[in-house]
């Protein structure tokens, strides 16, 4: 513990400082700050070696318990209570984006554990999903199946679905009074097609009420798909490398399980919510500390990223996020208004 306690107090106080700074620029999302202020820190050479291994936690296990503790905010009655047309939206949205991304990075040369990163946050929920890809994709040892480090890729990608997903967050609710749609109609696009959560509240809030409170609870629906996605990349990573990568065994380390311990414990944390009932004084606090520990992982996933080689290969991933935004805004679009 004593290792790892200046890299995680580090981490902590960067991800705090990312907060503080998001509440004064409106429309900024504190991960993409956090994300910036690591990466700064290592650009700097502000990271002694002693804080190398706490920050190298945050980026993986503080990581993986924010996404446990995301799965609390799931309540799957309020999703089904949506109607099976809303459902088939959510589901369609997320399977064309997801699949039309992938094929959109092999048009584009991007790399193929960066566009996995960037199709499941158009598909799923931003920044959030991109780490969750990200550690699925780990080898184990901060490297994909190809060797390519893991965390450089993550922070592409984590800066790519912010930005991508703040310009829809401003620009979809101008659409939706141009185009008419009543407030279920916008929460259910907006809930679909904007990436993170805070940029889904942001966007239904000012269409109004109705649409915010429909567009979170879609929002929502889109999370537990995480669950599946996560699944299938294990599965993926497991048939590309069926004996397990030299360089984990060289290393001693253990295959990865095919369902990560983590997608277990978001299942499960979404059950008890799902079964049990938090109430919303026990929930705001989970809320607040779930937010703390995606940000810190931020800071930690973001130091470990060469600046240089970031800024060199970050053309190609922006016009993929860009395609695949527009595809999960297009695709929900006509959703909505085809069923509703």
């Amino acid at each position: 513990m004593r290792r790892l306690v200046p890299g995680l107090a580090v981490a902590l106080m960067a991800a705090v400082a990312a907060h503080l700074l998001a509440e004064q620029i409106p429309g900024v999302s504190g991960l993409l700050l956090a994300i910036l202020l690591g990466i700064g820190l290592r650009g700097l050479r502000w990271i002694p070696p002693t804080f190398e291994a706490g920050l190298r936690v945050a980026s993986r296990t503080v990581l993986r318990l924010a996404i446990v503790l995301l799965g609390l905010q799931l309540v799957l009655g309020d999703m089904l209570a949506l109607g099976w047309e809303v459902l088939v939206i959510v589901a369609g949205t997320v399977v064309v984006t997801f699949v039309g991304t992938v094929l959109g990075g092999r048009a584009l040369g991007t790399p193929r554990g960066e566009s996995t990163m960037l199709a499941t946050g158009t598909a799923i929920c931003g920044a959030s999903a991109v780490a969750a890809a990200a550690a699925a994709l780990d080898r184990g040892d901060g490297r994909d199946s190809r060797g390519r480090p893991v965390d450089a890729a993550a922070a592409i990608a984590v800066a790519v679905v912010t930005l991508c997903g703040t310009i829809a967050m401003l620009v979809l609710p101008l659409l939706v009074t141009m185009l008419g749609l009543d407030e279920r109609s916008a929460g259910i696009w907006i809930g679909s097609g904007v990436h993170e959560v805070g940029q889904v509240v942001a966007a239904g809030g000012m269409v109004g009420a109705t649409a915010l409170a429909v567009a979170v609870v879609v929002k929502l629906a889109r999370v537990v798909l995480l669950a599946p996605i996560m699944v299938g990349l294990g599965v993926v990573a497991r048939r590309r490398d069926p004996g397990g990568s030299a360089a984990r065994r060289e290393a001693g380390r253990r295959r990865p399980p095919l369902i990560p311990g983590f997608v277990l414990g978001f299942l499960g944390a979404a059950a008890l919510a799902s079964v049990v009932g938090i109430p919303e004084g026990v929930m705001a606090p989970v809320r607040a500390v779930t937010t703390m520990l995606m940000t810190m992982a931020m800071v930690g996933i973001g130091s470990g990223v060469d600046l240089p080689d970031l800024l060199r290969r970050g053309g190609p991933a922006l016009a993929l996020g860009v395609f695949g935004t527009v595809l999960a805004l297009g695709v929900s679009l006509i959703g909505v208004v085809v069923l509703l």
